[in-house]
């Protein structure tokens, strides 16, 4: 039951840390678009 338990814990864990690297790298993605957009006003 114990390792059942950590398992799950652990499957968790990892599903938790790659949703927090999801959401960083599209905030990411967002800010180099304003960016270019920006430059392609300028220019």
């Amino acid at each position: 039951m114990d390792y059942r338990i950590l398992g799950v814990f652990i499957l968790l864990t990892i599903l938790v840390s790659i949703q927090y690297s999801l959401n960083r790298i599209i905030i990411e993605l967002r800010e180099i678009k304003k960016i270019l957009l920006q430059n392609k006003i300028r220019n």
